[in-house]
């Protein structure tokens, strides 16, 4: 197992950045990102993969909800993605690529160190293009991150590939995932561990308690709980993990938390 830096454990992480859409800062934007860091706080991003082989950092499969723009965001070219912009940012931020879809290559020029980021890599399908390119993309980078996936193979990539990167697995209820009933019970009960060997487990707080959880806890796997969007969320998630990732508060006053 990979040292567990104390960030990973120690600090609330913020769940695509420190965004506020009110304030025109978008989640998983370089400002939401940069606004982590000024605050002190690990970030956790989403990676997804381009038309042209480019890393965007985007949650949805598709632009709908965050942009003017409809389809698939892996349709487009990273040049493409450049004429997209999202929905709402400030129109007074000022670097013009403030308010577009940040690619991960400008992520790492922008946050520089500055703060762990927490890149949760978006495979639903095959193994391997993605997973390369984020791995090329990180190869250099000097700054701390950790890597965690749903997709139990991601994780066995990061084990296979750079060991000594801290990586975890992520799970929860799969409700929206095109798979059978019986993959989602695996899944959610963390069958894969053995077969991934993660260092950190990521868990939906709106399952726990939850009895895979605990038995992995209790062995020595560290948990983080996603998604705490009140102060009252995330107390009663630390009751049965050891961090969490949070949105829409401020976590300075949380018990046992920086």
């Amino acid at each position: 197992m990979s040292h567990i830096p104390e960030w990973l454990t120690g600090i609330p992480i913020a769940h695509r950045g420190l965004h506020d859409p009110s304030r025109g800062v978008i989640e998983n934007s370089l400002p939401a990102l940069w606004t982590a860091a000024r605050s002190g706080l690990p970030a956790e991003l989403d990676v997804r993969l381009l038309a042209d082989g480019e890393v965007v950092v985007f949650h949805d499969r598709t632009l709908d909800r965050l942009t003017d723009a409809r389809g698939p965001i892996a349709a487009l070219s990273a040049s493409e993605l450049r004429r997209v912009a999202l929905s709402g940012a400030r129109a007074d931020d000022p670097r013009p690529d403030d308010a577009r879809i940040p690619l991960l290559r400008d992520v790492l020029d922008v946050i520089a160190g500055a703060t762990p980021l927490l890149i949760e890599v978006k495979n639903e399908g095959e193994v391997g293009a993605l997973e390369d390119a984020v791995a090329s993309l990180l190869a250099d980078y000097g700054g701390a991150y950790a890597v965690q996936s749903f997709h139990p193979g991601t994780v066995a990539y990061w084990r296979d590939h750079a060991p000594g990167v801290p990586r975890g697995l992520l799970s929860g209820d799969f409700r929206d995932d095109r798979i059978d009933d019986a993959m989602r019970l695996r899944l959610r009960n963390l069958e894969f561990m053995d077969a991934c060997a993660p260092d950190f487990i990521g868990y939906d707080i709106r399952l726990l308690p939850a009895a895979p959880v605990s038995r992995a806890r209790a062995a020595g796997t560290p948990v983080l709980g996603w998604t705490a969007r009140s102060h009252d969320e995330a107390e009663r998630a630390l009751e049965h993990c050891d961090n969490v990732i949070f949105e829409g508060f401020d976590p300075s006053t949380l018990r046992g938390k920086k």
